[in-house]
């Protein structure tokens, strides 16, 4: 067993010692044997249970090193590099260095000038990998690279390498021992090893296999299932003898038992091996690539991936590139286990018509009565020819069906055919077959397949179906909805499906522009109706009975925004991009705590304003419909304002700031809720001061604050290191060196006298205010990755503030998403504000007005700058643009989109601009452009129509092309029958 490669999840931990000794930075055993008790004390989350069970392990991994060092290979086996220099020549040299740069980023060149870096890093080349071994013509291949900064680069490496040297020659006399150690390993030496078990036990959960998918004989698989034992991982370990401890079991059903069980091993045994020795790459090899991949249809039945849903869901991109992804998918497309559609892979299922003719566990006979019933023929007509029963046809073709089906399964795995794609709409909703096979896809004998299931028809009204999405797909339910609306109603200028959700739209798109009650609404959707000569039907006007349902309908609509007293507003929701919202909102960092989106409508105004959220109420309703509920860290969206993160106790909050400080006012403690939480000071104090009342006396809220002594006083500082700390922080590590104390000595009183700024729920040292704090961290350094500072002070709106204030400025400039740089740095690189202030000048002169743009997209059309030559990704010039009011700007598909003139722009708006100024575009033409000249990022083709639904655009599936409006559309169709 090779020690230094055995990760610690692998030797029994529990999940607390695990997670705290990651965040420790602690992930192999050879780094825990590196620890003492002392050691161990200062690792955060650790308790004394936790420390006690990971000395343990340490004991006993201390010998197994022991052991395994004193059986190392001889090293006169090893092949090592007589001449490193000579060795990187080789390919098999090169290969390994290559591997061994991935690691390192180009930041490790820490002389290398800027204008050499920016060039490289703002070109995707982030790690030395890429350029180690890059010649003079390669690298001036790279835009806008010089012959002087190409020669400054290989110089750099090439001195890099030789500094390494060393390190790189002793690794790879690692990889070759620990490649030698594992060859030497049988997987029967972790099988018979129960310190291994768990290990085992957990893959084989993770690959299980069903014991009616092992080929077993009957008598076996029955002598098995009534003792509970129904999966691979519930007799992994079993022998013959206990097989035959199993009553009934025979010697030839347990023969074949451990066949299965010794097959399973043979199968998984490189993989087995590896997740015992925590060789990661062994482990993810391709045929487990391609395994998790398919794994991944296990639950999903037919829905749809996307390439980024696979590798988010795999969440491999630790170990394997995304290229061997992409190579493993193109296999399984290839090989026809996956199918690839509208930008999503779906797995392939054979149909069941083919399945049961190839089946060789039912006779010829049974297969006639299936065949007969896929036809069409009645089991009366059967029963005839036959002459036999018809409830004994029946019993024939339903056990056979059965038999056909566990065939299936055993043989590969596979729980579905082809035609039960349709099953769940089948059993659902009611529908002829006449129309299933006109309108839905559906053949005549996809129909009988699925009445050969015997399942009860539910029969419900087929109009649920179009809001069916978790359970129907897309495709199917636009199926449903132009069955449902074959005949149309033109209405206000353009054709609009007839039922009240389309017809709604279009009243709060023409009519509710401002708020609008849903009492008026009703009014108002009844008499537009009778305005349009629509005749009355009681499926589309509204009726006292359908009131409640559609009112339900439109709060949750996403065309509209919904708030206090019932009042709806039009807001297009489809139109926005909400990333620089929710970037700027930073909901992604909140965990345990639960805010009104009032407190958010006061401190980021100007954003909210941007998007014409007009209080906090349609915020909430806002984030109702554009967060899922679940997402970020446990986001849902509360009774209006309020929306929580995970768990949150609301009356501890509040005894922590009474303690933090009292004494004081009621209504100075409302306001500082207000500050913190966001809650309205009515509420607060009418509601949720009440279990505070034996704190209150005299309209002051009073509870004494604890003197600490001077000698944990003393202690206590001794550890307190940072600049800032959240409050509940200083008490864990004051409990961490007392755990005797009372918690309440950490209070604003001690912390002052230890030279701590003390706020609402965090404390600051070394610096005079929590501004000038900000300021430091975010321009102490020439390039700054804000990423951990955002999640850092989610809580904390002064840093937001000092952010913005100093991107405002141009102290520091976003050259990539949470990638500033520090003003001085530009300016030995010759930049100044002036060249800045030319360059947003030359820009808004090149425009004409009213036109979208991006800098992708003004390059192309020719604009130039000397700023260009800096080297700097298109994020950084945007972000110099959109300094300039004069430019309005949004985040649309993953970039940033301006546009010349003070507008409120938005996707929708784009996309139409782009469309109008075509007249007509085929859909994919409009997704070249999007992407191909402004740079967007879109992923499905679907979200581009989508965007411009509910506007004069006109969309024509069969042509799959958008119209500047509906004449437009009818003129190119009269042009068309001219020709």
């Amino acid at each position: 067993m090779n020690i230094d490669a055995l990760s610690i999840d692998m030797i029994g931990l529990s999940v607390r010692s695990q997670n705290a000794l990651h965040r420790a930075g602690v992930h192999t055993v050879v780094e825990m044997l590196e620890f003492d008790e002392d050691s161990l004390y200062k690792v955060r989350n650790l308790g004394k249970k936790s420390i006690d069970e990971i000395l343990e392990k340490i004991k006993e991994y201390s010998k197994l090193k022991i052991e395994a060092d004193k059986a190392a290979l001889n090293p006169k086996q090893l092949i090592e590099p007589e001449n490193f220099e000579e060795w990187i020549k080789e390919e098999s040299g090169k290969s390994f260095v290559l591997e061994y740069l991935k690691d390192f980023k180009i930041t490790e060149l820490e002389l290398l000038s800027a204008k050499a870096f920016n060039l490289l890093m703002l070109n995707g080349y982030n790690s030395l990998d890429q350029i180690a071994f890059l010649a003079e013509a390669d690298l001036m291949q790279i835009p806008r690279m010089d012959t002087g900064s190409a020669s400054e680069i290989m110089k750099f490496c090439d001195h890099y390498l030789r500094e390494k040297s060393q390190q790189i020659l002793e690794t790879y006399r690692q990889t070759q021992l620990i490649a030698a150690d594992n060859m030497q390993i049988a997987v029967s030496d972790f099988l018979n090893d129960e310190k291994y078990h768990d290990v085992i036990l957990n893959y084989v959960k993770m690959n299980d296999k069903d014991i009616h998918q092992m080929n077993l004989p009957t008598r076996a698989v029955n002598c098995l299932v009534k003792q509970h034992l129904e999966k691979m991982s519930d007799i992994i370990f079993m022998n013959r003898q206990e097989l035959l401890m199993i009553p009934s079991m025979g010697v030839g059903s347990a023969e074949a038992v451990m066949s299965a069980i010794d097959k399973y091993i043979s199968d998984h045994e490189k993989r087995l091996i590896a997740i015992c020795t925590g060789d990661m790459s062994s482990l993810l090899d391709d045929e487990a690539i391609r395994n998790l991949i398919l794994n991944l249809y296990q639950d999903i039945g037919f829905d749809g991936l996307s390439f980024e849903d696979i590798v988010q869901q795999l969440q491999l991109s630790e170990f394997v590139s995304l290229e061997r992804i992409k190579k493993n998918i193109g296999n399984l497309l290839a090989e026809n286990e996956l199918e690839y559609v509208d930008y999503r892979c779906y797995r392939v299922y054979e149909k069941f018509v083919d399945c049961f003719e190839r089946c060789d566990v039912i006779g010829e006979r049974s297969k006639d009565f299936i065949r007969k019933r896929l036809e069409g023929v009645t089991l009366e007509g059967i029963a005839k020819e036959y002459g036999l029963s018809r409830e004994r046809v029946r019993q024939v073709v339903k056990g056979n069906v059965e038999k056909v089906e566990n065939w299936h399964k055993s043989q590969t795995g596979k729980s579905w055919f082809d035609e039960d794609y349709f099953r769940y709409f089948y059993e659902t909703y009611d529908f002829e077959k006449e129309d299933a096979v006109e309108w839905f896809g559906m053949s005549l004998m996809t129909c009988n397949y699925l009445d050969l299931m015997e399942m009860k028809r539910k029969r419900n009204d087929l109009q649920s179906a179009l809001e069916d999405s978790k359970k129907l797909d897309t495709g199917l339910r636009l199926k449903v909805k132009n069955y449902l609306n074959r005949n149309k109603l033109f209405v206000d200028g353009s054709w609009v499906e007839k039922c009240r959700a389309d017809l709604e739209e279009v009243v709060v798109r023409k009519f509710c522009k401002e708020d609008v009650s849903f009492d008026a609404f009703v009014h108002i959707y009844n008499e537009f109706l009778m305005q349009e000569e629509i005749p009355y039907d009681e499926t589309i006007y509204y009726t006292p009975s359908v009131l409640r349902t559609r009112k339900n309908h439109l709060a949750d609509a996403k065309y509209l925004l919904w708030k206090q007293n019932e009042q709806i507003r039009y807001y297009d929701i489809a139109g926005h991009d909400f990333t620089e919202l929710l970037d700027i909102l930073n909901l992604e960092s909140y965990e345990n705590i639960e805010l009104s989106t009032l407190k958010f409508a006061n401190e980021y105004p100007e954003i909210l304003k941007k998007y014409d959220i007009r209080d906090q109420y349609e915020l909430h309703n806002l984030l109702r419909k554009i967060i899922p509920e679940g997402s970020y860290h446990d986001f849902h969206c509360g009774r209006m304002p309020e929306i929580k993160f995970g768990t949150f106790d609301r009356n501890a909050a509040i005894l922590d700031l009474i303690i933090d400080n009292a004494p004081i006012s009621v209504n100075d403690l409302c306001n500082i809720i207000y500050d913190e939480y966001g809650y309205d000071p009515a509420v607060t104090q009418g509601t949720y001061l009440q279990p505070f009342t034996a704190y209150y006396h005299q309209g002051m809220y009073g509870i004494e604050q604890k003197v600490m002594n001077e000698t944990r006083k003393g202690a206590l500082m001794a550890e307190l290191n940072d600049d800032f700390y959240y409050i509940d922080e200083i008490r864990t590590i004051y409990r961490k060196l007392f755990p005797d104390a009372d918690i309440e000595e950490i209070n604003p009183y001690n912390l002052k006298t230890m030279g701590f700024t003390v706020l609402s729920k965090y404390a600051v040292q070394h610096y005079p205010s929590l501004d000038a704090y900000f300021e430091a961290i975010l321009t102490k350094e020439d390039i700054v990755d804000i990423t951990p500072y955002r999640k850092r002070f989610v809580y904390v709106v002064t840093f937001s503030q000092k952010l913005m204030e100093l991107k405002k400025s141009l102290q520091v400039i976003e050259f990539e998403p949470n990638q500033i740089i520090n003003f001085r740095k530009l300016e030995k690189a010759g930049v100044t504000r002036e060249l800045i202030q030319e360059f947003c000048n030359a820009v808004y002169n090149f425009l004409d007005d009213g036109m979208y743009f991006s800098v992708q997209s003004i390059k192309e059309d020719g604009f130039e700058s000397e700023l260009f030559d800096l080297g700097f990704s298109d994020w950084f010039y945007a972000n110099l643009l959109i300094s300039d009011n004069r430019f309005s700007f949004a985040m649309m598909y993953g970039n940033i989109i301006m546009y010349k003139g003070q507008e409120n722009i938005t996707i929708k708006s784009f996309e139409m601009n782009r469309i109008q100024e075509r007249g007509s575009i085929d859909v994919y033409d409009l997704v070249s452009e999007l992407t191909d000249r402004f740079g967007c990022k879109i992923y499905e083709r679907f979200d581009v129509i989508s965007k411009v639904q509910g506007t004069e655009i006109y969309y024509d599936k069969i042509l799959d092309r958008l119209y500047a409006n509906a004449d437009v559309y009818y003129r190119e169709l009269d042009e068309w029958d001219g020709i």
